[in-house]
């Protein structure tokens, strides 16, 4: 079986307690713990004192969704989402790339030095995939999946490879899965909607079309699933979905979200167990229905 992990920062704006006991009635296997004001006021013991009583795992760190001020310096960010992954007995950091295209840019400096800088082996980093948000993006160096391929393979770094994210560059998420022969140690699992907004502000693509529910977008996400599964993926399938796609002003929403999000991964276990790639299985196209 696949091992779901709860992204909380879908729940960033509640307590943490609420994350982990709306992630265990769901049925999760564990959570990616995204840093936040709770932790930095209570600390890495209140998440793993959580994760015990809820009997989940913090199954990998990623960084604040609102960045803190200074975070264009990559160093002390990652030594402080290492220091929290060994705090909660985490082996995996999610890592954003940074938004740069230059590699003579300070930016680009500070996040180098920050991966040579890292020498403990029990801590994992993983590159995170990057979508393609504003005009210009795919200059950025390692927005391009082959580029930031490259790059982990050269530096022998994992990958997180994240759906929404991939999805909304030209190549195909089977495709650009493919490609990381295996440095995959973290999927981002979650839908892209495609329709028009307005008004038609950047900000909004994030909560209303990115990072949406697994079968309300377009992207082939039951084909991608039983890919992973032929593959023998190991590592944690996130559950990483926007506030707005859990309907996060409801707790009952939230539950009800959660619940129908685990079942769809494990329904497409089911059938690929079933059925492998004939039969009753191949009734569902892997694409979803635009919400």
């Amino acid at each position: 079986m696949l091992k779901l992990s709860f992204s909380t920062g879908a729940l960033y704006h509640l307590p943490l307690r609420v994350a982990f006991s709306l992630a265990r009635h769901a049925g999760f296997d564990g959570v990616e713990l995204v840093e936040g004001a709770e932790l930095l006021l209570r600390g890495a013991a209140h998440a793993r004192r959580l994760s015990h009583e809820y009997g989940l795992p913090v199954l990998s760190v990623h960084p604040p969704i609102v960045p803190y001020p200074g975070m264009d310096d990559a160093r002390p960010t990652v030594r402080r989402l290492v220091t929290l992954a060994e705090g909660v007995d985490s082996n995996l950091v999610v890592l954003h790339t940074p938004k740069t295209a230059s590699t003579e840019s300070p930016a680009w400096r500070f996040f180098v030095q920050a991966l040579q800088e890292h020498t403990d082996p029990a801590v994992r980093l993983t590159l995170e995939t990057s979508g393609y948000f504003r005009p210009g993006d795919e200059r950025c160096v390692l927005h391009d999946v082959r580029r930031l391929q490259a790059f982990a393979e050269g530096r022998k770094l994992n990958v997180t490879f994240d759906t929404a994210h991939t999805g909304t560059t030209p190549y195909p998420i089977l495709e650009a899965y493919a490609l990381f022969n295996g440095r995959v140690a973290n999927v981002h699992l979650s839908d892209l909607a495609r329709r028009r907004l307005f008004p038609n502000w950047r900000p909004l693509h994030t909560f209303l079309l990115h990072h949406q529910m697994p079968g309300a977008g377009v992207l082939p996400l039951t084909e991608f699933l039983r890919m992973l599964l032929r593959g023998g993926y190991a590592g944690p399938l996130t559950l990483e979905l926007s506030p707005t796609a859990v309907q996060a002003w409801s707790l009952a929403r939230v539950r009800a979200n959660l619940e129908r999000a685990v079942r769809f991964v494990r329904d497409v276990e089911d059938q690929t167990r079933r059925f492998g790639d004939h039969g009753e299985a191949n009734d569902q196209s892997g694409r979803g229905q635009t919400a």
